[in-house]
């Protein structure tokens, strides 16, 4: 991995420094930095790929519910509700909503923001499954396909974010929605500077301006936020946190998340068709190092599939084909797998073929773009080559297929739901089964935590599935994590939230 130079990160902190003055306008002004990982927009079009999630952090969108720091759905622009029947849900909106453009917001223009946001990504069909909406003044009545016991945590997602699709979208500043800030300019991963909306329904914000910078380069963001030229930094990697830690100038705030590291293995990958190649892949993966020395402790080792955080969660009564870091046994199961040295070249084969594999990962990600150094050292100690490639964003490489191993950061239960995760990903045809994961068990056992009301029997239904997950090896989950923000502390009114959906808000304010 190249280091960039002492004079390439301050010439990044002379660009923030004049973004930031060309920029401010009068009155209360923020400028909060993160890397493309956190506040990388591709668009403003809440319909488009995961764009929504990003602005809802900018504060431009929002939901009819929106979660609490126990992941419990709280009514938001949806004012209260009646679930009539298993397939039944009847929204009352709140009648005091517009959105930017002055419109207002009523159960029509949900109605019709949901359908074109259906059409639009299939990511919808994967969060919750309606199969009709009637809309009469404010009141909008969802009738499910199958019965949703977490509808309310799905209304949360931001694939669910309210906007005005009768107006025409911009193809710059996008569209119309109800958050507390309006985009003024938008380049795509780069930057986005907003202005309050004035007529935001729950209360004029408190800041006037907001500049949000994307930089790639953590060390910039961090010299930059030392040096007053930006007010925030979100999403701060963990090797950053010694700098800010004892710092009187400065508040650091972190909070338990469902985000978590992982591989996800390519199962068209003919090697990687074997079980015991996959094990072997994942016991070499050193997580007590990962999450202690890189992530400074602001991580837990993780051999199962959740977060011990969730009820149903951490391993515990779970039995595991990987339980350590052993890189005796990877090399025991490769050799089972029919893979040795033949040639001499330091790297296992099997049939004339060398097992080389080429791994995949987020360019901004300090942690991953640490451990695929390390990876690729402990690959290297039992006999496989590992070819690490870095991308801004990963979707188009993994939907292509071309690639064998991807190194992925997602937030596994950011809902509350139980099946976020298992709908996106371990189910065939899901928006991100980019590796062929394809289980019947794991198939009947969505269907049946679909329809299950009751806690305890989702919690066993799930614990089902991972051990499912874990049988069939085709990821290795190694690391769960915190969001860290660290900020000035001139800075007021700001929560951190570990669902990871909300960062600006209307109650952000700015002593100057």
């Amino acid at each position: 991995m190249k280091k960039r130079t002492v004079a390439a990160i301050l010439s990044l902190v002379v660009v923030l420094s004049a973004g930031s003055a060309a920029c401010a306008e009068e009155g209360k002004h923020l400028t909060a930095g993160a890397t493309t990982g956190f506040f990388g927009a591709e668009s403003l079009d809440p319909a488009y790929n995961w764009d929504s999630w990003i602005m809802s952090i900018y504060g431009i969108t929002e939901n009819l519910f929106r979660l609490n720091n126990n992941f419990e759905p709280q009514p938001w622009l949806c004012e209260s509700w009646e679930n009539t029947d298993d397939l039944t849900w009847v929204l009352t909106l709140r009648d005091d909503v517009t959105f930017s453009n002055g419109n207002k917001m009523t159960a029509d223009t949900v109605k019709k923001c949901f359908e074109r946001t259906a059409e639009q990504n299939a990511r919808f069909a994967d969060t919750v499954s309606i199969d009709s909406m009637e809309a009469d003044g404010q009141t909008l009545t969802i009738k499910t396909s199958i019965p949703e016991p977490t509808l309310l945590n799905d209304l949360c997602d931001p694939i669910m974010a309210v906007y005005d699709a009768e107006a025409p979208i911009d193809e710059e500043l996008g569209a119309s929605c109800t958050g507390p800030f309006i985009a003024t300019a938008f380049e795509a991963m780069t930057e986005v500077q907003l202005k309050k909306y004035e007529g935001y329904w729950g209360g004029e914000p408190k800041l006037d301006t907001v500049e949000l910078k994307i930089v790639d380069d953590q060390d910039a963001l961090n010299m930059a936020l030392q040096n007053g030229e930006l007010d925030l930094v979100a999403q701060l990697p963990a090797a950053g946190t010694d700098l800010f830690a004892d710092d009187d100038n400065f508040v650091m705030d972190s909070v338990t998340s469902t985000r978590t590291s992982f591989l996800m293995y390519n199962l068209n990958t003919p090697a990687l068709q074997d079980v015991r190649v996959r094990n072997a892949l994942s016991c070499a993966i050193d997580r007590e190092s990962f999450a202690n020395v890189v992530f400074k402790g602001f991580a837990d080792p993780s051999y199962g599939v959740y977060s011990a955080a969730l009820p149903y969660g951490g391993t515990d009564g779970l039995e595991l084909a990987v339980d350590s870091f052993d890189p005796e046994k990877s090399s025991e199961l490769l050799k089972e797998a029919g893979y040795e040295d033949t040639d001499g070249n330091g790297i296992v084969d099997k049939d004339g073929e060398d097992l080389s594999l080429r791994f995949v990962t987020y360019s901004y990600n300090t942690e991953f773009l640490q451990f695929a150094d390390m990876y690729q050292a402990q690959l290297a100690e039992i006999g496989v080559d590992l070819q690490v490639e870095t991308y801004d964003v990963l979707d188009d490489t993994m939907a292509s297929g071309e690639y064998d191993i991807a190194g992925l950061n997602y937030a596994m239960a950011p809902t509350g739901s139980e099946a976020y995760f298992l709908n996106m990903v371990f189910l065939p045809g899901a928006s991100n089964n980019y590796n062929g994961y394809d289980n019947a068990k794991v198939d009947e056992i969505a269907e049946k935590l679909a329809t299950a009301y009751e806690k305890d029997e989702r919690n066993d239904l799930m614990k089902q599935m991972e051990q499912e997950v874990l049988n069939d090896g085709a990821y290795a989950f190694f690391a769960n994590q915190k969001l860290i923000c660290v900020y000035n502390k001139k800075v007021t009114g700001f929560e951190i939230n570990p669902t990871e959906y909300y960062l600006i808000t209307n109650t952000i304010d700015i002593d100057e």
